[in-house]
């Protein structure tokens, strides 16, 4: 099915194949070294939903024999957008089947899709040329005018695709000299497809004019690949200049190169130095918000890990922009709850509580003896700081001391027989305050986002 109301392309295909390798590939397939015969049949099942936050799924399967029988296969989802909630219903799926059959079935399959295997894809150098095409016509940077690598490492699986520097018309010639059967997907002719279209209409018309396009779009694609190498390297050089310590960079430092070193940086920085995943649009938006946003404490943007699906956020804190994983830049959680004796250093969760005795100042020695908590927020709490006439919610005092929206809910509240007594080190209530001539204990509170 072709461009219908709900998906764009949705279909199943099955192909089957028989023949005999050459002497030379026998020795590498199991079964074949001594007549090379071999048949192989699979489905391969693509679906492509119109919506773009509903993922591509697709799904293959391939039955291989030659003096011996094996079956393989596997299947994804491509979302358009990080959506680590719907990779890991996916996997739980996966699982799911798996634990019907055998329940040790997925952690062995998943563990033999580590770095060691490698899959042989049969794009050629006519591929090559198409893709380039298309994105262009689509509208792409360098990056996308290197083309399809050659070499390609997604997640646990090294992909290889040996047959690029080898035209369509080659590959036929000696298929046909080694008498393998040439098998063409029918879909292949149906020019509603755009790269069907580029394929069989646009590049035949274009060769009539210019015989050399081909060799001409290669030739970009080489010079593309040379560019993106050296913007690469500029970018590393100005990552050394903005980098305070890892994942966290000086958002001032950032904003005062100039913009196309600034678009440049922040490209190779997420999508090949952390090794994440953003496209351009998705770039432009995270820089505008960085350059022009009145409330840097609001900006969260999500990113996922290109090998894991972990997830990952772009945040700014006290002046640096930090990429963060999930967990790291989660609330001290409501339910929280530590005992203290403050005077011992404390972690928590979200940073470590420290003391230290002095006069005059914190909280009042004499409420040592009691019960000492420390918890997390649950919102409504009270405090009256010591100097001010009246109580206000802890909601007000942050907004009234500038507190930042991501630091609030990471604070921790110190509780003394029941009462809240301090909030992290900013401010202890009236009613525990030590008196001017009387021993306090001063508290330190060092979150671990910022230290």
């Amino acid at each position: 099915v072709m461009k219908g109301e709900v998906f764009e392309k949705v279909g199943v295909n099955i192909s089957t194949v028989h023949g005999k390798f050459s002497k030379q590939f026998r020795k590498n397939i199991p079964g074949a070294e001594k007549d090379g015969k071999f048949w192989a049949s699979g489905i391969s099942v693509v679906a492509h939903p119109k919506n773009p936050f509903v993922p591509a799924a697709h799904m293959n399967t391939r039955l291989i024999s030659t003096s011996k029988s094996w079956f393989g296969g596997g299947g994804d989802i491509t979302p358009m957008k990080p959506a680590p909630e719907m990779s890991k219903i996916f996997h739980n799926d996966l699982k799911n089947v798996c634990d019907k059959h055998n329940k040790e079935y997925y952690e062995k399959f998943k563990e033999w899709a580590n770095n060691k295997d490698l899959i042989l894809t049969a794009h050629h150098k006519d591929d090559q040329v198409e893709t380039i095409f298309f994105r262009i016509l689509r509208g792409t940077g360098l990056h996308g005018l290197k083309g399809i690598p050659e070499w390609r490492k997604d997640r646990y699986i090294n992909y290889h695709r040996p047959l690029l520097g080898f035209s369509k018309k080659q590959l036929r010639e000696y298929a046909d000299a080694n008498k393998l059967q040439w098998i063409e997907d029918e879909s292949n002719k149906d020019i509603s497809i755009s790269r069907n279209f580029i394929r069989n209409n646009l590049i035949p018309k274009i060769n009539e004019k210019w015989p050399n396009v081909e060799k001409s779009i290669l030739h970009l694609s080489s010079e593309a690949t040379k560019s993106n190498n050296i913007l690469r390297s500029v970018a590393k050089e100005d990552l050394e200049k903005i980098s305070s310590k890892k994942n966290y960079y000086d958002l001032n430092k950032y904003l005062a190169l100039p913009s196309e070193r600034a678009d440049n940086l922040l490209y190779f920085l997420i999508n090949y130095e952390l090794d994440l995943e953003a496209n351009s649009s998705y770039l432009r938006e995270i820089k505008k918000s960085l350059s022009h946003s009145n409330n840097l404490d609001n900006i969260a943007f999500p990113l996922t890990d290109s090998k894991n699906r972990k997830l990952y956020k772009l945040r700014v804190l006290d002046g640096e922009i930090c990429i963060l994983s999930e967990g790291e830049f989660d609330a001290l959680d409501s339910s929280y709850i530590s005992n203290w004796d403050l005077s011992s250093r404390l972690e928590i969760p979200s940073g470590s509580l420290t003391t230290e005795k002095v006069n005059g100042k914190g909280i009042d020695v004499l409420y040592l003896d009691q019960k000492i908590h420390v918890k997390g927020r649950s919102g409504g709490e009270r405090c009256r700081p010591f100097g001010r006439n009246k109580s206000q919610k802890l909601k007000k005092l942050f907004q009234e001391y500038e507190i930042p929206l991501w630091q609030r809910d990471r604070m921790p509240l110190i509780y003394i027989g029941g009462k809240l007594a301090a909030v992290g080190d900013l401010w202890v209530c009236d009613e525990f305050h030590a008196k001017q001539d009387s021993k306090g204990i001063s508290i330190d509170w060092t979150d671990n986002l910022i230290n």
